[in-house]
């Protein structure tokens, strides 16, 4: 978040943290206890619960910043430059995708659901090195990683907020039970086929993938 001069709040809420927008006097939804930030206007409050990063940072001290300063293109910025993106996948070769896709230098904003939710739909096996992946593969996990991610979001929020709408889908299904097409649903039926979905962890931080054995070889 950029304020006036040169000052710049840098935040991350990895997996405890959340951002709240509030009218002024509106009840909080969690204790104040649990409250790191508010930033408040005439307008708005925007309140952040369990934040374990926060830092204020100059332009140039934010580009010498580890994690930050390699950043690949935002799957949510307007200008988001799909083709680097796919030159980001591709330099990657002996990365599993599901991992790839997880590197934030590579793509940035796309987490543990969607990783699992974006290979699915794509028909590709996430433990597959990315040096097997087709152009049309890397092609497709690209844009249905921007498509995805874009559908979870409203641009209508009043005061022109973008709201992040909670329970993630991917399915477009109108039952909230039926909402994602793989993530969590680890021995349910798939889906498309009906195969057994399949889980275990991956990577350096041994984070859960889910696939389907038939849809995905």
């Amino acid at each position: 978040m950029r304020f006036s001069g040169d000052l710049i709040l840098l935040t991350h809420m990895l997996m405890s943290g959340s951002w709240h927008i509030y009218r002024p006097g509106e009840r909080w939804w969690h204790p104040r206890n649990d409250m790191r930030i508010v930033i408040a206007t005439d307008k708005f409050e925007a309140v952040a619960f369990k934040v374990p990063v926060a830092e204020f940072h100059t332009a140039a001290s934010l580009a010498r910043r580890p994690g930050f300063n390699q950043l690949g293109p935002d799957v949510l910025a307007e200008t988001f430059d799909e083709q680097h993106a796919i030159a980001n996948l591709r330099a990657q070769p002996q990365m599993q995708v599901a991992d790839a896709l997880l590197r934030q230098d590579v793509i940035a904003g796309l987490g543990n659901v969607y990783k699992s939710e974006v290979c699915f739909a794509c028909r590709v096996d996430p433990f597959r090195k990315v040096a097997t992946l087709t152009e049309g593969e890397i092609g497709c996990l690209i844009s249905t990683a921007r498509k995805f991610m874009k559908a979870n979001v409203s641009d209508t929020s009043i005061g022109q907020i973008a709201t992040y709408t909670g329970l993630r889908r991917t399915t477009r299904r109108a039952d909230p039970a039926e909402r994602l097409w793989v993530y969590g649903r680890r021995g349910e039926p798939c889906r498309r086929c009906g195969t057994p979905i399949e889980s275990r962890k991956q990577g350096r931080e041994a984070r859960v993938t889910f696939r389907c054995p038939a849809c995905q070889t």
